[in-house]
């Protein structure tokens, strides 16, 4: 199921509205982005930037659109769910943390 642009980017309002209010003002200087290049970077989320503690590069979440509806799209619930974890997976690393944290996290 491939929703259009503007549903899938209301998908990544809803997981952001629905982070704690101290996790929100963290991404107020992290920029969000929707791609379509999950399938060529295997996979659904990345962070790039040098973490919350440093300012020396631009801090960006990147969710992948593509990859993330090939794998959960069949069920709009099922979906909401999957670019929550992923935007919460990113965000815990912009933290700080690393894949194996993250993972420990119940992130992975």
């Amino acid at each position: 199921m491939r929703s259009d642009p503007n549903q899938f980017e209301s998908l990544v309002a809803d997981a952001i509205d629905a982070l704690p209010e101290q996790f929100q003002r963290v991404l107020e200087n992290v920029a969000v982005v929707v791609s379509e290049l999950g399938t060529e970077r295997h996979a659904y989320g990345e962070y790039f930037g040098d973490g919350v503690a440093r300012q020396a590069f631009e801090d960006r979440i990147v969710i992948y659109q593509d990859t993330l509806e090939r794998d959960f799209g069949h069920d709009r619930e099922l979906l909401a769910g999957q670019v929550e974890r992923t935007l919460r997976h990113e965000l815990a690393h912009h933290l700080g943390w690393d894949e194996g944290g993250v993972g420990g996290l119940g992130l992975g």
